[in-house]
């Protein structure tokens, strides 16, 4: 499901299954590839077309396969890819390529379009802040549609495109009138719209960052400037190919996308542009924020070396006077002398008093 614990700190306590898992295997081996799930698959099934819409009780991918219409569009939405006996199973029931299947399970997947004669293969990654950890959860989408059928995958059991559902259920949508390439694209839309969240609650972070850096310097800081660069690493990873991908969607011609459809993927591909320059902009504050998060541990060190430095010159011509009047010579005149004492202390402090103001004059102090 989600990749990260414990506020931030990037570490993987959760037991995960690697990529090496796979090493030596054919091609096209369904092994899952990610966060241990124990958790049941769930599978729903929505059946709408211009005249209305209607949700399908379905428990099996049987089920699916046997409530499958051609005169409608068909949406199977799978909650779970831990359980590779249910991908294949999808696979079998509508002749999906076992690599295709292969990439669905392995949620390590990087964000990709590719076009098949029979379906269009779509993978990438939702987004979401946690305010609670203070760090970005992401699990990874997979997309397969042809004229009357889209099948999304999802790792969690939670179910991201429940505002889809309701305004479907409701009737106040085009999705009603439209064809399933229209639905894939507001599968993506509302995928991309998290990440603009994401966003905000990442400048949120660093303007509260900025304002501790002004107040207190300490290690704690510079952990912070670093978990919000993995962040960003995170993000740049997840858009940077998404990009490439929308880009496809858009301008490779597939029988799957009516020319109708385009301009909307032009809007998500916009929108993958505005996310990325936020990105860069935010990690251009970031490179900023440690600049002046360096200059500010080294202005404190300054500064306590500034007031090390006053002390010992100060001390210096006391401790040459107490030196010299600590020497064991039989002969020293002042030794003997009845104000020899209170001449010594009024030396130092006349000297120190003369060192203060000569510092303040010079504004060393």
């Amino acid at each position: 499901m989600f990749k990260k614990t414990l506020k931030n700190e990037y570490t993987f306590a959760i037991k995960r299954r690697r990529l090496s898992s796979k090493a030596g295997l054919p091609p096209g081996t369904l092994v899952h590839i990610g966060k241990e799930n124990t958790q049941a698959v769930k599978l729903s099934m929505i059946k709408y077309n211009d005249q209305g819409f209607e949700k399908i009780d379905v428990k099996t991918v049987e089920d699916c396969k046997s409530a499958f219409n051609d005169k409608d569009i068909n949406w199977i939405n799978i909650s779970g890819i831990h359980q590779t006996e249910i991908i294949n199973e999808i696979g079998n029931a509508f002749n999906f390529h076992s690599i295709v299947l292969e990439d669905i399970a392995n949620s390590e997947q990087r964000p990709k379009f590719e076009d098949y004669d029979d379906y269009v293969y779509v993978t990438l990654k939702s987004l979401n802040y946690s305010k609670s950890k203070r760090c970005i959860q992401y699990e990874q989408i997979s997309i397969l549609f042809n004229h009357h059928l889209v099948v999304s995958f999802q790792e969690s059991n939670e179910n991201i495109f429940s505002e889809i559902v309701k305004r479907l259920d409701s009737g106040r949508t085009k999705l009603i009138s439209h064809k399933s390439d229209y639905l894939v694209y507001r599968l993506i839309d509302t995928v991309v719209d998290g990440y603009f969240s994401v966003i905000e609650e990442e400048e949120v972070e660093i303007e509260m960052l900025e304002d501790k850096i002004l107040k207190s310097t300490g290690n704690q800081i510079l952990k912070e400037i670093q978990n919000i660069k993995r962040d960003l690493v995170i993000l740049l990873r997840s858009v940077f190919p998404l990009r490439e991908a929308i880009n496809k969607l858009d301008k490779q011609e597939s029988k799957f996308i009516l020319p109708e459809t385009h301009i909307y993927f032009r809007d998500i591909y916009d929108h993958t542009i505005h996310i990325i320059e936020s990105i860069e902009t935010q990690r251009d504050l970031l490179s900023g924020l440690m600049d002046i998060y360096l200059s500010s541990i080294s202005n404190r060190m300054n500064s306590v070396m500034k007031v090390l430095t006053v002390i010992a010159t100060i001390f210096i011509p006391i401790t040459f006077l107490a030196g010299v009047y600590g020497m064991n010579f039989k002969v020293l005149p002042e030794i003997e002398w009845d104000y020899g004492y209170l001449f010594f202390w009024i030396v130092c402090i006349t000297a120190t008093s003369g060192m203060l103001i000569y510092f303040r004059r010079k504004k060393w102090l």
